[in-house]
Parts: structure tokens; sequence; C-alpha cells
């Protein structure tokens, strides 16, 4: 990342549908941000290999009414595999801008 949290890579604006954020290939140290219609759904952000390391989920499905919104899930990768921490975490608008 750059200083500020401002993605070095830069930022691609993506406008399609869900799960349209890949989660590996991207310009390292990036940034994407998908919109469904105009409405902002999820940032990710990529590590210096162009993989993600962590997304923001700005809206989704939330029939239970138990998110907040914003929040963030961190990234791992285990054996080549990307694998989603399932619980939501408050977001990190220092390091994640």
């Amino acid at each position: 990342m750059g200083s500020g949290g401002v993605p070095s890579g830069g930022v691609t604006i993506i406008y399609g549908k869900r799960g349209d954020l890949s989660t590996h290939g991207a310009e390292p140290n990036s940034r994407a941000d998908l919109y469904v219609g105009d409405v902002k759904v999820q940032s990710r952000w990529y590590d210096g290999d162009g993989n993600v390391i962590r997304n923001r989920d700005y809206d989704h499905q939330d029939s239970h009414h138990n998110h907040e919104f914003p929040h963030d899930h961190v990234w791992v990768w285990v054996d080549g595999v990307p694998i989603r921490d399932k619980n939501g975490i408050v977001p990190d608008y220092d390091k994640y801008f």
C-alpha cells in the first residue's frame, strides 16, 4: 500500500454483479471497488503479488439483521488457496483507505 493506506497500484472501478472481484491476478498493491448499478457494494485490497488480503462490504443481504455496515473481512492464503474469515471486523480506515 502507499502512504496513508492509498493503494500504490491504483484503484480499479468495476461495474457488475456480486462475485465479480477476483481473489488473485490483480494489479499488485491495488484496490478494486465493485458497483452493482450505482451502489458501491464492496472494496477489495490486494498485496504485492496481486492476491486478495482484505475486503470491505458496504452492502449485502442481511436477512437476520445482524451485520454492521460497512465491515471488513481478512483473507489468508493457505497452500495457495484464499480463505476469507467469515467474521466481519471493524474497518481499518488508516491502513485500508
